[in-house]
């Protein structure tokens, strides 16, 4: 194998990239040091003792003295810190999406050139600024994290994980029945013929048929599907041979990753989505940022490495765009190719099998059969219209209506909320668990029969809602400034704040002043866009939640969600649907006779409350 010498050049060591086409959004207000709700963050009972440990154990550590001096420094680190810490067990961070079939019907390789030369031009136009900026009424969002989509990896150094941006534009990462090919395609703003790229692929095709392929599990692409500990532990043992070695360094240059799935030929974007995200894992490359699985009946889908920073509404619209334009490139089929691109050059790799047996062993702990995207149909944003009832909040009612059936009490279910109207800014999140809900829960399923204190109910559980997720967005969440406090504290510096904050929540603990909660439901509702029908993990239980996460698209007519029940959640996918459908169903309806008495028609949903 002879790879072209690629020194180890980073565009960028900024997490969220500066375009200088796009207007900078301003920073996240920082909170009173004084309204901080430190004690709740550590799950510290709020008690004289709790409040003098923790108050005492934060100024010892220097805390204080961090944040005084915080706002004129918090851009830069806000810019710089990886607040994720390179987490590598992608296989339940990062989120498939399936994009909507090219109604041409082109081939499995004319769908990937398509999809490769729609990802040039979007790099092109994002980075001149001719892609219209991410808007929340007339205020510009935060942009930087669409640059990394593009030459942005996850990557083990020693047995160090950390994000790698690549100066290097023009290398595409092939992956053909497990085995990877390295393909010069040329920089983004060069022309690049469809057919001469088609070619190549052709050429790759045939290259991966004739060597054979690689069983479902082997191949070292599963390696990049294990946990972030086990990844560290076997990327460390492959790194001390200079073969692996080599190729690690030069897969980590890819502009994006193809990955071609050519004997699968899903009958829907449901089950597109399914493969992508949890099957055929010998054949992806899980550390990069963005990779394009196509079919062999070419249909197609996008994964996006969240801790890679791609956020969901960046994954959304991302995904979007690459559709939107792929569906408008010439097909490749249609034309002759005048010139040729380079011979694309095979990965080499020694990887011993108990490594690759190590990591199969994390995939099936994570890894479910179960359908896990399910419609509700009929039931969307009209029902809603007029009602004064956000749909989200119904929905997330619904979310905790059908978890208290099916475990007998309240579960605290967390909305992930995007935060970026702010300079770099991803996510916040919330408890939408508030006593208002519980109220409108625990009288919904009773079987309220009175429909005005029903809607009151509603009304009151959806302004409580509301307003919590207005709380989580008025600062910086502690969760990042501590995070930005740690990444300050460096050797002798660390150590001691680190065996500081231990000891004392272990002092707390046995004095019986500790109330931490598990993550038990996790939502996710990313920005909606008709050329991504389908969003989440399906096939995959999630180690990090007690009872289950979800993604959903509230759509003008129906509602489509995707489960992801945790490693230890028995309840089928099917029957939580059935609970949660009906659930929204019937809050939708009286929802709905709200809307329909304000506009002056009959109400048809007066008996529809849920009978005990």
């Amino acid at each position: 194998m002879q790879l072209a010498e690629h020194p180890v050049e980073e565009r960028t060591a900024d997490i969220y990239e500066r375009i200088a086409a796009y207007p900078r959004p301003p920073l996240a207000p920082l909170p009173p040091l004084d309204e901080i709700d430190i004690l709740g963050h550590f799950g510290v009972k709020d008690t004289l003792l709790g409040r003098a440990v923790v108050k005492t154990g934060m100024r010892l550590a220097g805390f204080n003295r961090f944040y005084k001096d915080l706002p004129q420094n918090l851009e830069t680190l806000m810019r710089r810190s990886n607040l994720r810490g390179a987490g590598l067990f992608s296989l339940v961070n990062s989120a498939t999406l399936a994009l909507a079939d090219d109604p041409r019907q082109p081939d499995a390789l004319d769908r990937a050139v398509s999809l490769i030369l729609a990802a040039r031009e979007l790099y092109v136009d994002l980075s001149t600024g001719k892609l219209p900026p991410d808007r929340y009424r007339d205020q510009v969002l935060e942009m930087g994290q669409y640059p990394n989509l593009f030459s942005t990896a996850l990557t083990v150094e020693g047995r160090v994980a950390r994000l790698f941006k690549s100066k290097k534009r023009s290398q595409l990462a092939v992956l053909v029945g497990g085995r990877i090919y390295l393909l010069e395609i040329g920089e983004p703003e060069q022309d690049l013929e469809p057919a001469a790229l088609r070619e190549a692929l052709e050429r790759i095709v045939q290259s991966a048929r004739e060597k054979g392929f690689l069983p479902v599990d082997r191949g070292v692409g599963v390696l990049t599907s294990a946990k972030h500990t086990t990844q560290l532990r076997v990327f460390g043992q492959l790194q001390q041979d200079p073969t692996n070695r080599e190729a690690l360094r030069a897969i980590r240059h890819s502009f994006v990753t193809l990955c071609l799935d050519l004997d699968d030929e899903p009958d829907s974007v449901v089950e597109a989505a399914r493969l992508a995200q949890s099957q055929n894992l010998h054949n992806r490359w899980q550390h990069a940022s963005l990779q394009f699985v196509v079919f062999g009946n070419g249909k197609a889908c996008t994964l996006c490495n969240f801790n890679a920073y791609v956020d969901g509404n960046p994954m959304m619209r991302g995904s979007a765009e690459l559709q939107r334009r792929a569906a408008r490139m010439p097909l490749a089929s249609a034309s002759q190719a005048t010139g040729h691109l380079p011979e694309a050059v095979e990965l080499e790799w020694h990887v011993p099998d108990k490594l690759i047996d190590l990591a199969l062993r994390d995939v099936e702990w994570v890894r479910d059969s179960q359908q896990a995207t399910f419609e509700i149909p009929g039931v969307g944003k009209k029902n809603f219209e007029n009602s004064g009832v956000a749909p989200v909040s119904g929905f997330v009612l619904a979310v905790q209506t059908a978890a208290k059936e099916l475990i007998g009490d309240h579960a605290s279910v967390l909305q992930y909320l995007t935060m970026s109207k702010y300079c770099c800014m991803g996510l916040a999140n919330a408890d939408a668990t508030t006593p208002e809900a519980k109220r409108f829960v625990d009288t919904f399923l009773a079987g309220a029969t009175d429909r005005e204190q029903a809607l009151q109910l509603l009304r009151e559980a959806d302004a409580s809602q509301r307003q919590a997720y207005r709380q989580a967005r008025r600062y910086l969440p502690f969760s990042d400034v501590l995070s930005l406090f740690m990444s300050t504290r460096k050797g002798l510096g660390r150590a001691y704040v680190t065996a500081l904050l231990g000891l004392s929540m272990f002092g707390l603990r046995l004095l019986g002043q500790i109330d931490r909660k598990d993550v038990e439901i996790v939502l996710s509702h990313p920005e909606i866009f008709p050329e991504v029908p389908v969003v989440g993990r399906p096939g995959i239980r999630l180690p990090y939640v007690r009872y289950f996460g979800l993604h959903y698209q509230i759509l003008d007519d129906k509602t489509v969600v995707t489960y992801m029940p945790s490693v230890g959640w028995k309840v089928p996918n099917k029957e939580l649907h059935e609970k949660l459908s009906r659930a929204f169903e019937e809050i939708a309806a009286l929802a709905g006779s709200a809307g329909r008495d304000s506009g002056g028609e009959p109400s048809e949903s007066r008996n529809r409350l849920r009978v005990a």
